[in-house]
């Protein structure tokens, strides 16, 4: 591993000045899960890391009504032991549950998560159907950026060279609002997603009929997609059947351009996608559609 310049700043105006000073060539680091090992892997082009780990303007959970904002150097297990998310955004606590091992969550934190711009990262999917936006900011000032304009292909980002993330704000789902998050790995435990998938829907006054759908999956293009086509004929269609569901999970298949890799192979990645979306919407159909 090369050799690194490494900056630990005291105060957020501090982290934003060095940021804007060596824009280019500095590179942002909180927990550290990821980016440790692509410099092991000599994956990362800049030579000094910016440490924000103790930046308190980067922590916290907060409620604000009818949305959520957690700070981007909130951890995993920090998330997880707050009961807002729980039960405000069960999705989204199901994601981050899925994050590798307990030692991990205990480090990794939610923007790094965002920022290491992963297609297979499992809090992704999540966020995008929770209609999520990133909270950044440089010494030029704050703008917001919604998530599916954030990612611009594998380890890629929206994000200006002086900026740094301050946090994610989403919406609450209401008490109409269903869904789950599933992913599928090579093995049960710490693994990365083969697919990953994200589902909300909106009841409709009509039983077994939704106003509203989003659906996201992930590690099946070069950033996660929402599944528009699968959406519109969710929002379409009475689902009073298995055979319908299994209808509308087969269109996936129109929304995905997954790779082969060591994980799965491209028509491996696209079966897999149809699956999880079919048998997470049969899970919900098979219990009334109740929360």
């Amino acid at each position: 591993m090369k050799e690194l310049d490494y900056f630990f700043p005291k105060t957020l105006e501090e982290a934003l000045q060095i940021k804007n000073d060596l824009k280019g060539s500095i590179k942002v680091i909180a927990g550290g899960t990821d980016l440790v090992v692509h410099l092991k892997q000599d994956q990362v082009n800049e030579d000094k890391l910016l440490d924000v780990s103790r930046l308190e303007e980067l922590k916290g959970v907060v409620d604000k009504g009818d949305t959520i904002y957690i700070g981007a150097g909130t951890t995993h297990t920090e998330i997880l032991e707050n009961t807002l998310i729980k039960d405000s955004v069960p999705i989204l606590f199901d994601a981050i549950k899925s994050i590798g091992s307990p030692q991990i969550r205990n480090i990794g934190t939610i923007g790094g998560n965002i920022a290491n711009a992963s297609p297979a990262g499992d809090s992704i999917p999540a966020l995008f159907v929770l209609l999520s936006k990133l909270h950044v900011k440089s010494v030029e000032g704050s703008r917001e950026i919604p998530i599916e304009d954030f990612f611009l292909g594998p380890g890629k980002t929206a994000l200006k060279e002086n900026e740094i993330i301050m946090g994610v704000e989403f919406e609450k789902m209401k008490d109409n609002d269903i869904g789950f998050f599933r992913k599928v790995g090579q093995r049960k435990g710490t693994a990365i997603s083969v697919v990953n998938a994200a589902v909300r829907l909106t009841k409709d006054s009509i039983p077994n009929k939704f106003s509203k759908a989003y659906v996201a999956l992930g590690a099946v293009a070069p950033t996660v997609v929402r599944a528009k086509i699968v959406e519109n004929a969710l929002t379409s269609e009475i689902l009073d059947s298995l055979d319908k569901i299994m209808y509308i999970a087969r269109l996936v298949y129109r929304e995905v351009s997954p790779i082969t890799d060591v994980r799965g192979s491209l028509e491996y990645r696209r079966d897999v996608s149809i699956n999880i979306v079919y048998e997470g919407i049969a899970d919900l159909f098979l219990k009334g559609f109740r929360r």
